[in-house]
Parts: structure tokens; sequence; C-alpha cells
């Protein structure tokens, strides 16, 4: 088929920049939301409503293969690179046609092909070589890997090519010698670097290269290089260092376009704290003194050692590194102690933070490699001169935030609230605003007469409401209440409950409130709650003359001891 027969079975089908646009026929659509192009042989459907080609096809009586012009893309594949998994099943293929084009396809179970991967476990090309051998090159494409098997050396790529690696091709990688083979461009570089932050402390060795005077592996090759050669120009190489507080400014921009970031596929988030902290994250920590941070930070350290839910959350195991910076020894090792605490993998550092703190942590994170830091409180680790200012915030930070980002570990940054309430909860955190624009969550501990209470605020993920913060006195555990709104009410209900059991007579709400203590949002919910389970009961219309009023339900309306008897002859 061409563009021409397509649009033919669309509506209201019209020119749009380089393509066109058509109303969607597998959804009920008003306003044109289909994208249709032709680019080298092939024409794509986009619908922006979230409907997969697939049914778009299937709704306007198009087959997949009527996408290809003339079915020229199918014949001019060149070759054909079989993804399979451990056990030699074959997955997906990526074909590569010419002029230079790559598609993928999977088996659809009947002898055909489906042509996505959706719902498809992506792996590494040569899987199973790579998990037997000792040594492996990391290149960009499939065709630099069968390059390198002709030398007799082990290589791999993962789909699709620059920066589509996903954290889940580091496994096969962990404790081989790990040679990465960067392609002399720009996305190869940036490609390389992502791989290499995505398995450094995995791996025995690790080193990133870039083979002089050529482009990549099978250009070199080309060129007259040889297996000596190569292995030779690898042996001289060093290994590649994590270093996140190099600044990253100068590297230019780095532009997608809007339909290749649209095809991009949903970003699964990892979490170190399920729905709260995610992993390669930050989020800050802040209360006013004496509220519990240190505490709430011992509690979800020890809980992600073990990988134990925390505060109804699950997370993820994994070491974890707690600084110390102001806390006693002898009260860090009283409250793990009273926790339970025995050999669980968490490493402390109780003192102040040492002149490189920030170096140091580093190579510290690059060994240990822990799903949780915690700093501990973040402006002795961090040196502000002005904590207002946001320009010095953002650059005392950034070191902190690559470092979550490049390594994978959640950092959380223990911080104070300041001194004055506000209304919104993000505003009591102390100094810049720069601390909370540059975290992925932000959790506030508060502490009144009655609660001591939490909620949180989140980038990504469900916000934790105000709720109750329960401490156990003898295990210093803590544990999620009602959320702060149903604990007011249900305290306030029980004052509105004893004040009506001793009246005679039916109060009015605002007779209610003159007697008891609570705001009115809170005691209106309370005085319908008490209706509802009927431990109250309302009378009156509600209105000017008949104002609502609410009297006690007493439970029992037979003989009540110490009454007079009735007075009438008629039975009672």
């Amino acid at each position: 088929m061409n563009v021409e027969a397509i649009l033919s079975r669309l509506q209201r089908a019209r020119p749009n920049g380089v393509g066109y646009r058509a109303l969607c026929p597998a959804h009920a659509d008003n306003d044109p939301s289909l994208s249709i192009k032709e680019t080298n042989g092939r024409i794509l459907l986009k619908c922006f409503a979230g409907c997969t080609t697939e049914a778009v096809c299937e709704a306007a009586g198009i087959k997949l293969s009527e996408l290809f012009s003339d079915n020229s893309a199918a014949a001019q594949i060149a070759v054909e690179y079989d993804y399979r998994d451990e056990n030699g099943v074959l997955l997906y293929q990526v074909l590569r046609s010419e002029p230079k084009q790559f598609r993928q396809r999977r088996p659809d179970g009947k002898g055909g092909w489906l042509w996505n991967l959706n719902g498809t476990r992506r792996v590494l090309y040569r899987l199973a070589e790579v998990l037997t051998a000792h040594d492996v090159l990391v290149v960009e494409g499939e065709k630099d890997v069968e390059t390198a098997r002709k030398l007799g050396l082990v290589a791999t790529c993962n789909p699709g090519g620059a920066r589509k690696w996903r954290e889940e091709f580091s496994e096969p990688l962990l404790e081989k010698r790990i040679t990465i083979i960067a392609d002399a461009d720009g996305p190869g570089r940036e490609h390389a670097k992502q791989v290499a932050h995505s398995i450094f402390g995995k791996t025995r060795t690790l080193k990133v290269i870039e083979l002089p005077g050529s482009k990549d592996l099978s250009d070199w090759i080309g060129g007259g290089g040889t297996r000596d050669a190569l292995l030779g120009f690898v042996e001289t190489q060093p290994e590649w260092k994590l270093e996140p507080q190099t600044p990253t400014t100068g590297k230019g921009f780095s532009l997608i376009s809007l339909s290749d970031l649209l095809n991009e596929p949903d970003e699964n988030v990892p979490w170190v704290l399920a729905e709260k902290l995610p992993a390669g994250g930050n989020s800050v920590l802040s209360a006013k003194p004496k509220v519990g941070k240190s505490t709430f930070a011992r509690c979800l350290a020890l809980a992600v050692a073990r990988g134990e839910s925390f505060l109804g959350c699950a997370t993820t195991k994994g070491a974890v590194v707690y600084l110390a910076l102001e806390e006693k020894r002898s009260e860090v090792r009283r409250h793990f102690a009273d926790l339970g605490a025995t050999d669980e993998e968490i490493q402390i550092h109780c003192a102040a933070a040492p002149k490189d703190a920030l170096p140091e942590l580093c190579k510290i994170v690059g060994k240990l490699r822990p799903a949780l830091v915690v700093i501990d409180p973040l402006f002795k680790f961090v040196r502000v001169a002005d904590e207002k200012a946001y320009a010095e915030t953002c650059q005392a930070l950034e070191p902190l935030l690559t470092l979550a980002r490049e390594t994978g570990a959640h950092v959380m940054l223990v911080h104070h609230s300041g001194k004055a309430e506000r209304a919104d909860a993000t505003d009591a955190i102390l100094g810049s605003t720069a601390i909370f624009g540059g975290v992925h969550a932000a959790l506030m501990l508060k502490r009144t007469d009655r609660y001591r209470t939490l909620q949180s605020c989140q980038r990504y993920g469900a916000d934790w409401p105000e709720t109750v913060l329960e401490f156990d006195t003898d295990t210093r555990c803590l544990s999620l209440g009602a959320e702060k709104s149903e604990a007011e009410a249900g305290r306030i209900g029980q004052q509105i409950h004893d004040y009506l059991s001793r009246s005679e007579e039916a109060r009015t709400r605002e007779e209610i409130e003159a007697h008891i203590e609570g705001k009115t949002g809170p005691t209106r919910k309370a005085l319908r709650h008490l209706v509802e389970s009927e431990k109250i009961i309302r009378e009156g219309t509600g209105t000017r003359g008949d104002p609502f009023k609410y009297r006690f339900l007493f439970s029992c309306f037979q003989h009540i001891e110490g009454t007079r008897e009735q007075e009438t002859e008629k039975a009672p």
C-alpha cells in the first residue's frame, strides 16, 4: 500500500507538516489524532490518544505488512540478527535493511511474525555466549558484535542502538572483565558512558575505549586492525572511574524529535521505598529539631538493609551508608540496638564530615554500591555560606544529585525546617527553594501537642497525606496511624459524644463547638460520622427557625433503675 491508499480508508484526512492527520478508527475520535507519514519505504501510524498500530490497522482493515510500500522494505533485508534467551530460544529479531534501516519483529507462534516487541523480554545480543565468558566487549551494534566474533572474541550489544541501555542488561556482565568500545561520535560516547555508569562497581574490571582513527570496531578492522593489536591496545588503557563531581556543562544540547520521544517506552521507575523513594533519585527529610528526623532515617535504613516493609511500603533490599554527622556515637548504637539490629549491611560514620567529603563519599558509593545513602544533616556535609541563596544552594547540591543518578543509589538529605508554620508544608523546608526543587521527594515531619505526623510531596509516586506517625517507646520503631484529619475527627467525636451524653437537651452545633476543643471542619466531620453511625441523632430541618440539634442516643430505653413508675392506668 502507498500513503494514498491508507488515507482512503480514514476519515477527515488532511496534510500536516511532512505527513497527514486523520481521525483514528480505533477509538471515538472527534479531533484528528492519528499521524500518518512515509519514511524509507515504510508508512508510520501514530495515534496520540494511545491506540497501538495493530489496533489502528485492524480497525481500518489494513495488514501490518501493507505498511511497507510495495513490500520493498522486506525485499531489501540485508541481515537478520537473532536475539535469543539463555537457553537459545528465539525471542525476537533485529533486521538491517539497505539503505541502512533497522526494524524489529518477534515470532507470532504460528510460523509468522509480529512487527513489534510489545511485552517481549529484552536481552543482550549473543546472551548465551556472554554468560559463559570471562572477558566481554560491549559495542554499539550487532555488526560490531559479529566483527568481534570473527576475531574469536566474545562481544555483545543492546537492542535499539545508542542510548537504549536498560538496567537489566547489566546483570549478565557481573564479575566479568568488561571493555566498552565507544563509537567515535557524540551519541556513541554518551552511550558508552551510560553503559559504564550502569555496570560500574559490578565488574572485575571496566575500561571504556575509543579506537584511534576509526568510527567503530568494524571500521577499525576494515582499516587493517588485528586481534592482537586490539588486545594490546585494550591492555594499555586505564580502568574507567566514576567522577560524579565533574561539572556536566559545556556538552551542548542533546535534541530528540517529538515523534521519537512519544515512541519511547514508559520509564520503569525502580524504587528503594515503593512509590516514595526512587532508586537513582534523592529526597529531603525535613523537620524541626527533636521531632525525630534521625529516628526516621535509622528506621528506614534498617528496613532497607533487611528488605522489610517500612510504614506500609515495600523496600528493595540493599546496602546502606549512613552518615551521622552530628549524632552521638552512643545514641546511634543504642537506637540500632533497640531496633533489634545485628549484622545488617549498614556502614555508619559517626563524626564530622571530612574535608574532602564529596570525593570520599563517591569512592565509598562506587565500592559498596548501596541502595540507600543517608546524609544527616545536609548542611553538615555541604558548605553553604548563604542557605537562602538559590544559585549557591543549587551548586552545592548538584554533585549529590549526580551521585544518585549515576550510581542508582537513593540519597536522602536530612534537613531542618524553619520556625514558622506554613500553609504549604514544603515552604517550611529551611533555606532556598532550590532544596525542594532539586529532589524527587520531600518528606516533612511535624510534632504538635497531640500528634507526630508525616507527609510527603512526590515528583514520582503517590503523595503521603498528612498521617499520624506512631512511635513505640520500648522498641523505638515507627508505624503509621490514621490520617491526621481522621484522627482529629475521632478525637473531636469523642468529646462531642461525652458532652451530649451529659446533656439533658438537644444542642446546636454552635453550642457544641463552645464546649469542645477543635476546628470547625473536623467538628462538622465528627458530627456527620456520629450521626451516620447512629451514636447521636439529629433533629430539626436546618432552617433559620428550626436549626439542626443533636442529642445523645441511649442504647436502651427499657426500665432504668431509680425512675418513677408510670402514673397512668394505661398499659406501658
